[in-house]
């Protein structure tokens, strides 16, 4: 029986590495290995023992099927950028210039009277930004934003 059950581990195992065609045939045979192995053995234990033993394997089969999708579909943040939001609560309209101090990176967005807009995706580091009315380029405020990985930052101006 442990033989069985390290087949099995061995089995589960290789599963992680494999392809989704590769991982369809290996359980295909190892539900074919598992029907071949109650037939043998079915003469010594009682049918209901089978099942739960069935059923432990099939759970665990599950368990690492599912969980490697879930791994590739949402990869995460891995720090790398972030989303920034500007809410404008003058009566004006805003534009806001936003410099990334060691790249050429620049990004510009006209902000409307009680609007918000976002800029998604900065990659982290420290922007230079630029606070201007609509239709001036006399900067209203000018300064410096730390952008981390992952955050989600939101800049009110009043």
């Amino acid at each position: 029986m442990t033989s069985f059950r390290y087949l099995i581990t061995s089995q589960i195992n290789e599963l992680h590495t494999s392809t989704s065609n590769t991982m369809k045939t290996i359980a295909v045979s190892l539900c074919l290995v598992l029907f071949c192995f109650a037939r043998t053995e079915g003469q010594t234990k009682n049918t209901t023992d089978q099942v739960i033993e069935g059923g432990k394997v099939v759970v665990e089969l599950i368990k690492v099927l599912t969980g490697k999708k879930d791994l590739e579909k949402n990869p995460g943040c891995r720090g790398t950028y972030a989303d920034l939001c500007v809410v404008n609560e003058t009566p004006g309209s805003i534009a806001v210039v936003l410099r990334q101090r060691n790249n050429d990176d620049e990004r510009e967005m006209v902000i409307l009277p009680a609007m918000r807009e976002c800029s998604l995706q900065i990659p982290v580091g420290v922007w230079n930004y630029d606070l201007r009315p609509g239709n001036s380029n006399q900067s209203i405020r000018k300064g410096d934003l730390l952008i981390e990985g992952c955050q989600n930052l939101i800049m009110n101006i009043k």
